[in-house]
């Protein structure tokens, strides 16, 4: 009986379109500082299908962004997109005179 080693195996054949390491990092970092909630409704002010959820449209877009860059540092980065988040979100006026 031969004995598959599947982490491997999805290794070798990883689909377009799938998650890093790093982009989960980053992404995880980001919902935390954040507060992102599991709600629907981050992916339209990123520019992705609304299909995902807030959790999921994060790391896509962070992941968009990572495949952009040629080489980079994770904390680099974090720092990058939080600050173009920032840009990208509605502000609230609650707490402004």
């Amino acid at each position: 009986m031969k004995i598959i080693n599947y982490e491997q195996l999805f290794g070798e054949f990883k689909p377009d379109g799938a998650i890093s390491e790093d982009a989960n990092l980053i992404a995880n970092a980001l919902i935390r500082e954040l507060y992102i909630s599991s709600n629907h409704n981050l992916a339209r002010f990123l520019g992705l299908k609304q299909c995902f959820n807030n959790d999921m449209a994060m790391r896509v877009w962070v992941q968009k962004r990572l495949d952009a860059q040629d080489g980079y540092f994770v904390e680099d980065m974090r720092s990058q997109l939080q600050s173009e988040l920032y840009e990208l979100l509605p502000h609230s006026d609650y707490g402004s005179y």
